[in-house]
């Protein structure tokens, strides 16, 4: 996989990005979990983790979260990696996969047993919810009450010939954690707020904070860049990178996408799966940039890959919450499809190049690839949409423009909009505006589209007398 530097210089970058600042190998992570499609959410991480690296010179590495081994699925896991190539974030390390590394999570937590920074819990899952329960009856977040905390040598060792199952817990230090979050500036953490949590379930499978706090430290992770829900798994984080002795990476909480009504980005606000945009007709280069931009103070919206990784700065986002807007996507998408050579387009659409000139055309009219193929019914089809056949029930006249067409068109080998136009416009007294619509239904079937005259040099004449044939049936059965 390739490392692309898009950057401005050392000293810039230095400035822009104060204490994210540049080092000898800036490496990032996006860590998905495969149990389930990658969603809008997930890719948000991901573009900001991939910008980082490339403005940096740096590494973009995949992790793949799986060790929730009931939920995850190795056919979701190669759809990430499909939905991350389609959008054109290709890794330079990995992909890693956490069920593939469970004897290294053991062996740091085996080091924490022997350095009395972790301790076996056997609590029974019935006390442990009475625990839980009590915590919420007082109106205070679920916390382990350390009942194994304190337990003899001896105690565990007779627990366990009994064959009693327990989870490794950690033994936090009561001390406040404060760190500086690249986008939300000085976090702080009381002493009390880390409890005594788990490390290896009953299973003997790792936590998400071990899983994640080792992975970083062994892969050498740098900055750490996710979504603001995971503030409060930082101070647990940065305590087991202290327990080894190990520096921390930098950590920088991204916004929450939400909806125009400001409640948590789902379905209801439409489509939120990579597939679900790509299967809709958005460019990938489209979705990248919106991302890109989303949250962020921009000198401007519309850039490629390039601009995005030359101007991206973590201090350049917002820590308040983004609201995702599909009409802004869909003005995003046309920007990118009237920019993007014929040839590119051409190839998105699976398009031959004997459409150029119909394309070059239909895409000022289209914010989607698939909506731009369907206008290719103007130069195909021989009927008129229902919009079409609606609004000529209304209009004045419209079988005497129609019949007009067909005269002037019969017999006539070369001829223009203008000559057609004029001939309309001697035989119909119709307001011009009013007449310019009755012509575009019945030429092109449509009631919206490119100008005019410049699509009726494109429609073959024999489709639009078909047009016009079917509309006299419409008309004369009603």
């Amino acid at each position: 996989m390739r490392t692309t530097i898009y950057g401005p210089s050392v000293h810039d970058m230095r400035n822009a990005n104060d204490d994210m600042r540049l080092m000898p190998m800036v490496k990032v992570r996006f860590a998905p979990s495969p149990t389930g499609n990658l969603h809008i959410g997930n890719v948000r991480t991901a573009v900001l983790n991939y910008l980082f690296a490339r403005n940096q010179g740096g590494i973009f590495t995949l992790r793949i979260e799986d060790t929730d081994v009931e939920r995850s699925d190795a056919q979701y896991e190669m759809s990430i990696m499909d939905d991350l190539k389609w959008l054109g974030m290709d890794w330079d390390d990995g992909p890693y996969r956490q069920s593939e590394r469970t004897s290294l999570y053991r062996d740091f937590v085996t080091t924490l047993l022997e350095k009395g920074s972790a301790y076996k819990c056997f609590c029974p899952k019935e006390k442990l919810e009475d625990i839980r329960q009590a915590s919420l009856d007082k109106g205070e977040p679920p916390r382990y009450d350390g009942t194994c905390r304190g337990l003899s040598g001896e105690a565990v060792e007779k627990l366990e010939r009994e064959g009693r199952p327990y989870v490794v817990r950690f033994k936090p230090p009561r001390k406040t954690i404060t760190f500086k979050d690249g986008i939300r500036g000085q976090i702080q953490f009381p002493p009390d707020h880390v409890d005594d949590f788990i490390l290896l379930k009953q299973e003997l499978m790792p936590s998400y904070n071990l899983a994640a706090a080792i992975d970083d430290m062994t892969m050498g992770i740098t900055h750490v860049i996710r979504g603001g829900d995971h503030v409060s798994n930082t101070p647990k984080q940065i305590m087991l990178f202290e327990a080894f002795g190990k520096k921390p990476p930098r950590y920088a909480h991204h916004s929450l996408l939400v909806g125009n009504d400001r409640k948590p980005l789902s379905k209801r606000h439409g489509a939120t799966r990579i597939g679900e945009f790509r299967d809709m007709g958005i460019l990938e280069s489209a979705l990248v940039n919106y991302i890109g931009v989303l949250g962020r103070s921009v000198v401007k919206e519309v850039m490629d890959e390039e601009e995005l990784a030359h101007t991206f700065f973590l201090k350049s986002l917002s820590g308040s919450d983004s609201v995702f807007d599909m009409e802004k996507l869909l003005w995003f998408n046309k920007e990118h499809m009237r920019r993007m050579p014929i040839d590119q387009l051409l190839a998105k659409a699976g398009l031959d190049q004997e459409y150029s000139e119909k394309i070059l055309l239909l895409r000022e009219n289209a914010r989607t690839i698939v909506a731009m193929k369907e206008l290719l019914d103007i130069f195909e089809g021989t009927e008129i949409a229902d919009d079409g056949t609606e609004y000529l029930s209304r209009a004045t006249d419209p079988k005497t423009v129609a019949r007009v067409i067909r005269e002037t068109l019969d017999g006539n080998g070369e001829i223009t909009f203008e000559e057609v136009f004029e001939k309309v416009t001697h035989e119909v007294n119709v307001p011009r505006k009013e007449l310019f619509m009755v012509l575009r239904v019945v030429i092109t079937g449509r009631t919206n589209g490119p100008p005019l005259k410049d699509m009726f040099r494109l429609i073959p004449k024999s489709h639009i007398l078909e047009r016009i044939r079917w509309l006299d049936q419409r008309l004369s059965s009603h």
